[in-house]
């Protein structure tokens, strides 16, 4: 099964301590907009104010503790620079834009503290502009920005220094000198490989971008510039390199790129410890980090118009794919091809603000909005079973399987080409139903495959129209099958029923009424035997009477709604009185014995969905729906009338009602949303508005509102707006006639 990106929200993902401070700081945005976020094992880092003031989320462990000590630093001046998580020894690095640094340790009682403060520039005029830990040097590198106070010129100069790497607190002093790398450089980014240390130089046209490769075992260089290199050993080891001097070198090949391989952008591959370059006209080159790199420039097209790019976009790495993060997409492409392979939105109302950044001990990737974190996690896709190529494969030993997918289509959604593929099987099993089964498995399924073909066999003969009797005989048919002396079975009794009423119903109409009386609200004694049959469940599995077999209650009731609704009402009523004689006087058994065949008979009648209602079968439906006392019967009345476009019927009903102020008022917003939206309002709205409920107040109508916690305009007025100038005349006469002390 193929899976898909698809964007979790964090709290959803891992159990966060501290979950309402969480929500408050990233999602409410109570304390400032969001500045970055910052994701390691176990921690969450997140900046606001322009990183004046971080907050530090740690998950849950496995006993859903919370921690015991939060990391929380407020009005940081000047701003936060880096948090740069140390995985090995479970502590951080917090970086200050003056290069004051803190390292915080996460202790095994779940408690942060704080283990060294150092700071790694050596004047007060000094900024760092952008630093990096190495894991496996145990190194801080940065960019340090110096300001000379006699010209006011800015220099940039990369340095480094060793950390700790043990359990122990170390002073400053024992972590030993600052050690200055490269001299003269421009402004750039810093980021470790395995061998050393990437600077990224990005420069704006006609200046010429690079990449430059610092080895820190052979201590040289190699620059890089679209498809071309250069190395550069230093013989002193003891000596930085000055920019200045590389730049001359590297000048022969700046001529040859200066109007070309412009960098986009890069991604840097935190667990790898990669470089990807994106240059102008959306070609991929991937850095490896091996131990010199000049052989591994690999170049890849992306499936991605550059001019489409969006001025400040991120790229990033992710799982094997390269993500370009815009502020209304995220597109992730195939690192190998350069396809595109997902696109992802956000969230409605909501944009991109920025890629979290991640330590290497990290797998997952997040981005944030302005008001939430996600984390980019793989779904597995639903993908559709296709049956007819599975069973074309003549995998199966048996067709059984076959026939049960057929079957569930045929009830599902019954068509010719089911029928057809079941004949089908059919024809194939009569030709080898002789022969001796192949295998232990279709031996086993070989009777039961025999019953079933059996059953269908009964099922398309008494349902097959060319089998039913013509007109006619149809009463002759009819009355076999309800004289209690034939041998058919009941459930024959009944599918024999069905069948003649679909294709002959006024015929077996017919036959039926003749059988009974109920023209008349006088039922002879003669009478009450056979009657007794119409009020017996249709579940019976036996004759219940002694001239009639077959309970016909619903039967009946469904051919009269068809075709004799006005007489439905008075054939109920007949039931009823029968069944006072039945069950005696008591009242509470007489009531609760006729609301059950009221609701029997609306029950049969909803099943019925090959009829067009009429004004005759609407009205005989309504009555018996009134008359079954169901819960909210005037509410599905009334909108059983609406649903089948009977408008002047649905007035009739709300009419009955005006004295009920509540049940009125609810009607009526019910009729005339409906109204509204079927566009017929303009039709009927003289009569509409001359029912409109007497509301002297909102109070009033606040008291007719049903109870709810929370209220809209959409629980009061209608969902659709009702154009003023077309209800306009009819809402000033309304109110003249009124009479103004009310």
């Amino acid at each position: 099964m193929s899976t898909a990106p698809i964007l979790f929200s964090l709290e959803k993902t891992v159990p966060i301590c501290r979950i309402q401070l969480y929500r408050d700081v990233v999602c409410k945005e109570k304390y400032g907009p969001l500045d970055r976020v910052w994701i390691c094992p176990g921690h969450v880092f997140v900046s606001v104010r322009d990183g004046r003031q971080l907050y530090t989320f740690d998950t849950k462990n496995t006993t859903q503790d919370e921690n015991k000590g939060c990391l929380d630093l407020q009005n940081l001046d000047p701003p936060l620079l880096e948090v740069l998580s140390y995985d090995a020894n479970q502590s951080v690095y917090i970086v200050q834009q003056n290069g004051y640094v803190q390292c915080w340790k996460f202790r095994a009682d779940r408690i942060w503290i704080l283990e060294q403060e150092f700071n790694i520039c050596n004047s007060n005029r000094s900024e760092v502009t952008s630093v990096c830990l190495h894991p496996t040097h145990n190194t801080l590198y940065w960019c340090e920005k110096r300001t000379t106070s006699s010209s006011g010129q800015s220099v940039f100069c990369i340095c480094r220094r060793k950390i700790t790497n043990g359990e122990e607190t170390v002073s400053e002093r024992e972590l030993g000198p600052v050690e200055a790398i490269m001299h003269n450089i421009c402004l750039c980014h810093l980021h470790p490989l395995q061998h050393g240390l990437a600077i990224v130089i990005k420069s704006k046209p006609p200046l010429v971008s690079m990449v430059i490769y610092w080895n820190q075992s052979s201590n040289s260089v190699t620059m890089y510039s679209g498809p071309y290199t250069l190395v550069v050993e230093n013989s002193t080891c003891s000596q930085a390199f000055d920019f200045t001097s590389l730049a001359f070198k590297f000048i022969s090949i700046s001529i040859q790129v200066r109007n070309k391989y412009a960098m986009l952008g890069y991604a840097y591959n935190t667990q790898k410890m990669e470089l990807t370059i994106i240059e102008e006209g959306s070609v991929m080159r991937r850095l490896s980090a091996g131990s010199r790199m000049c052989d591994k420039l690999n170049e890849v097209q992306l499936e991605v118009d550059a001019d489409k790019i969006e001025k400040g976009a991120t790229w990033f790495c992710h799982q094997g794919n390269l993500g370009l993060l815009h502020k209304t997409n995220l597109l992730l492409f195939d690192m190998d091809s350069g396809k595109l392979v997902n696109s992802i939105a956000p969230q409605e109302g909501s944009v991109f603000l920025g890629m979290c950044n991640t330590s290497p001990a990290s797998v997952v990737s997040a981005v944030y909005t302005g008001d939430n974190v996600y984390v980019i996690m793989k779904q597995k896709k639903k993908e559709e079973w296709d049956f007819s190529t599975t069973s074309s494969l003549k995998d199966f030993q048996t067709t059984a399987l076959h026939i049960a997918h057929l079957e569930q289509e045929k009830t599902d959604n019954p068509s010719t080409k089911v029928k057809q593929s079941l004949s089908h099987l059919k024809q194939t099993w009569q030709k080898s139903k002789d022969q001796k089964p192949g295998t232990k498995l279709a031996e086993i399924v070989a009777p039961y495959l025999e019953e079933y073909w059996k059953l269908e066999n009964i099922s398309t003969e008494a349902f097959q129209p060319s089998k039913l009797a013509c007109p006619t005989c149809v009463e002759d048919e009819v009355l076999h099958i309800l004289d209690p002396n034939s041998s058919l079975l009941m459930s024959d009794r009944h599918a024999r029923l069905l069948s003649l009423a679909h294709s002959h119903p006024k015929q077996v109409l017919a036959v039926l009424e003749s059988q009974m009386e109920f023209d008349t609200d006088d039922i002879s004694a003669a009478q009450i035997q056979r009657w007794q049959c119409i009020l017996a469940p249709d579940v019976s599995v036996s004759p219940v009477s002694s001239d009639v077999a077959v309970p016909m209650f619903e039967h009946i009731c469904r051919l009269l709604y068809k075709l004799e609704p006005k007489k439905l009402m008075q054939f109920v009523k007949i039931c009823q009185m029968i069944n006072d004689q039945k069950v005696g006087v008591s009242a509470f058994i007489r009531k609760r014995q006729s609301i059950h065949y009221y609701e029997r008979a609306v029950v049969c009648i909803q099943d019925i969905d090959d009829v067009v209602t009429s004004p005759d079968s609407a009205q005989a439906f309504v009555s018996l729906l009134l008359a079954s006392k169901q819960e909210h019967c005037e509410t599905r009345a009334l909108q059983f009338y609406l649903d089948a476009g009977q408008w002047e019927l649905s007035l009739d009903l709300l009419r009955d009602y005006c004295d009920n102020s509540q049940l009125h008022f609810l009607l009526f917003h019910r009729l005339l949303d409906k109204f509204n939206k079927e566009d017929v309002l303009t039709d009927y709205a003289v009569m509409v508005f001359s029912l409109m409920p007497n509301i002297k107040s909102l109070s009033s109508v606040t008291e007719l509102i049903p109870p709810c916690d929370t209220w809209t305009a959409l629980d009061v007025f209608s969902s659709s707006c009702v154009p003023f100038g077309q209800i306009k005349p009819i809402l000033q006469k309304k109110l003249l006639a009124e009479d103004p002390a009310d």
